[in-house]
């Protein structure tokens, strides 16, 4: 096993490159990454019968990983020059040696989705999910007593989440693409994957930082943009969602595009001659 420890400043080369990728074939990649956004959107159109939203929700979590793998394609395709189409966001269903792999990928997303549950349910107690739910509906509000007497709780659920979700984050951010590109096997390239974002931690955690704050920046205008269009009631809300969902879009596909430019230079693109030069030493 061989990947690259890249400096820190290179995160924000990540991120610079994650945009400049949009002009290689803007069409193109925003079908695909609007295509990855309404597949997740499947679930919410199914609340009303809960048997079947449960069913689509898992399903959809054992796909999550092979369905990103089908915009580290298109990304791939269009910095290829190659042409992009709205169905190579299932090319990783379509690789048999690659399907099976970005499964299991998929059962560890489902894994830790499962984990999360156990540790809030452990956390808040059976009154506290049923506050929490309260809370969600809109049945009590946020500043009540009952809600207040589950803040604590509420804090060590979300604090136990992100640990969770950390760790699944770290062992999919290389293994993806490895997977989908180098033909690594899934619960290898998770290790590998860990261990990769160890050693590059500077350059994440700067590429990280720098996403955040784009996010944060475009979560203000959506609340500008929310408090504008809502004077027009529900054409408003309608508008509202089209922003909305335009901002995720780009943001999905530019975030995506820094991960697949730092898997080129972290690991580098197995057996083609357009690799990143190595930026610092070998970590075996």
């Amino acid at each position: 096993m061989e990947f690259r420890t890249a400096p820190g400043s290179r995160g924000l080369a990540w991120f610079q490159g994650g945009v400049r990728v949009l002009d290689r074939n803007p069409r193109g990649l925003l079908a695909v990454s609007l295509g990855l956004v309404l597949v997740h959107q499947v679930p919410s159109l199914l609340g009303a019968v809960p048997a079947l939203w449960a069913a689509v929700s898992i399903v959809l979590l054992l796909l999550v990983p092979a369905l990103q793998a089908g915009l580290f394609f298109a990304i791939d395709e269009a910095c290829e020059g190659r042409p992009v189409a709205p169905m190579h966001l299932f090319e990783g269903l379509r690789r048999p040696g690659a399907r099976a792999q970005l499964i299991v990928l998929g059962m560890a997303v489902l894994v830790a989705s499962v984990l999360v549950a156990l540790a809030a349910r452990n956390i808040l107690g059976d009154d506290g999910v049923r506050i929490f739910a309260q809370i969600m509906d809109q049945a009590i509000k946020p500043d009540s007593k009952a809600a207040q007497s589950i803040a604590l709780p509420l804090l060590k659920a979300m604090a136990s989440a992100m640990a969770i979700l950390f760790v699944l984050m770290s062992g999919l951010f290389f293994a993806v693409p490895r997977v989908m590109f180098d033909g690594r096997k899934a619960l290898p390239a998770l290790g590998e994957s860990i261990l990769a974002c160890a050693a590059n931690v500077l350059p994440l955690t700067l590429y990280g930082l720098v996403l955040g704050a784009v996010g944060f920046v475009a979560f203000l205008g959506l609340g500008i943009v929310a408090a504008m269009l809502g004077l027009l009631g529900q054409v408003g809300a309608l508008l509202f969602y089209g922003v909305f969902l335009a901002v995720i879009v780009v943001c999905l596909l530019v975030s995506t595009s820094g991960n697949y430019l730092a898997w080129r230079e972290v690991f580098g693109h197995a057996g083609r001659d357009r690799a990143v030069p190595p930026q610092a030493g070998i970590i075996v």
